[in-house]
C-alpha cells in the first residue's frame, strides 16, 4: 500500500497519524482522571451512593473507632 508513496507523502501521513495518536492519548487520559475524580468523590467520606447521608457535617470532628471485645 505504501510502496508508492513519495518520501513528503509518506511524512506527511506519519505527521497525520502522529497528531491522531497524540489526540487519543490526551482523550484516553483526560477520562482516566474523569473516572479518577468521580470514583474519589463517591469514596469520600458522608457520601452515599454520591448522595450526602443526613446528619452528617463536616466540621464534626470522626469520632475513634471503638476496639472490639473478645467474644466470651
Amino acid at each position: 500500500m505504501s510502496a508508492g508513496w513519495t518520501p513528503a507523502e509518506k511524512a506527511a501521513f506519519d505527521a497525520r497519524r502522529k497528531s491522531r495518536n497524540t489526540a487519543l492519548g490526551l482523550l484516553l487520559g483526560a477520562l482516566v482522571l474523569l473516572f479518577f475524580g468521580i470514583t474519589v468523590v463517591r469514596m469520600a467520606p458522608g457520601l452515599q451512593n454520591g448522595k450526602p447521608q443526613p446528619g452528617f457535617s463536616q466540621a464534626q470532628p470522626s469520632s475513634p473507632a471503638q476496639p472490639r471485645q473478645a467474644a466470651p
